[in-house]
């Protein structure tokens, strides 16, 4: 193999690597990041007594309301199954659940 086509190799593959890595991480690692700082948010407004454990859920359904279909109310959306399965005594869990109704 020359040089020529062992070079167009590795761009060939460092290109669709690139492309590949950014799929997957605005599927998963840019998900998980909005949730995690959303639910620590959360938890740091209950713990200082700035919400209430009630209002977190409320909260979650007015923000869906202002998101409407983002991709961004997206991520925080869960199916039914999961809505029954919500922690009430879970911060994030409860936002959530207001998110997808």
């Amino acid at each position: 193999m020359t040089t020529a086509k062992t070079s167009l190799i590795v761009i060939v593959s460092l290109v669709i690597g690139a492309i590949l890595g950014y799929i997957i991480n605005s599927q998963t690692v840019a998900k998980y990041n909005a949730i995690n700082a959303t639910c620590t948010t959360l938890t740091v407004a209950v713990d200082n007594n700035m919400l209430t454990p009630q209002q977190v859920r409320e909260l979650g359904q007015l923000t869906k309301q202002k998101l409407a279909d983002s991709s961004t109310a997206k991520i925080f959306q869960i199916n039914q199954e999961q809505i029954q399965a919500a922690s009430s005594d879970s911060n994030c869990s409860q936002y959530m659940v207001g998110m997808s109704e």
